[in-house]
Formats: C-alpha cells, structure tokens, sequence
C-alpha cells in the first residue's frame, strides 16, 4: 500500500515511489552512508551494504551471553523448571523455610520486608486525635502597633 499525498495545489505525490528513487543519494550528515543505509566508500562506491552492517553490530562474539542463543535458553527454562520443582517438593513436605533470619543458613541473603505495600498500610494500627479548633474572632497576632 503506497502513501499517497495531495498537496496544497492538488498535486498527488506518491512518498514510497519518492524513496525509492532516492536510495542511493548521499544522506546528509559525516556518517558516510547513502540513504539506504548502505557504507560508502571511496568514490561514493557501497563499501558495504546495510544487511552486512547489521549482521556486524548485532554478532555475537564467541563466549559471550546472547538470550536469543537457543541452547542458552533451553538450560535457563530447565533451571526454571528444576527450581520450581524443588520449592513445589519443600512445599509438599513441609521443609520451606519459613521464620525469622537466624533459621536461615549462614551466608545466604535475605530480602528486607516490603516497605509501602497497602497491606501493611492497613495493618497498622492508627489513633487519631483531634484537637478542638481556635476560635476565629481571637487575634493571633498583636492587637495594637
């Protein structure tokens, strides 16, 4: 589906057809690069054209983490699942750790009770005082100056 645009003066201008011809142009700026997006070299020659760009700023080195690796993503689901297992087994059991943090083992972090939830907003006890309020016809401030 091509744009389609009419002007001020009812011209029709087809904006795809626009773009097309205009690929190879020299985009403006110091990226050296046309307007496809292609690398452009000496002579204003395609050094390299903007698939081959991509490929490079998106590879992965050897080593490195990718979350789109599929066997990377395979062993985090079966950690996933081997965890999840577990704590449905301690649960069954009973052998989840529950109580204070010196039941704890040594060394293992503890996450700090949740500050600002409403439960705990509504869970806490509140009093109220009121106090009487000041008669307005009474002048705070000096009477005379």
């Amino acid at each position: 589906m091509s744009r389609i645009y009419k002007t001020a003066r009812g011209k029709s201008i087809d904006m795809d057809k626009v773009k097309l011809s205009n690929e190879t142009a020299t985009a403006v700026g110091n990226m050296r690069v046309n307007a496809r997006g292609d690398l452009i070299g000496a002579g204003g020659e395609i050094a390299q054209g903007r698939n081959e760009l991509m490929d490079q700023v998106y590879a992965v080195p050897q080593g490195m983490y990718s979350p789109n690796n599929p066997s990377i993503r395979a062993e985090q689901q079966a950690l996933q699942e081997t965890n999840k297992a577990k704590e449905l087994h301690d649960l069954a059991n009973n052998l989840s750790v529950t109580g204070s943090p010196e039941s704890v083992a040594p060394n293992t972090p503890v996450a700090p009770p949740a500050r600002g939830s409403l439960a705990g907003s509504v869970a806490k006890s509140v009093s109220v005082t009121q106090e009487p309020l000041s008669d307005p016809r009474k002048q705070k401030g000096p009477s005379r100056i």
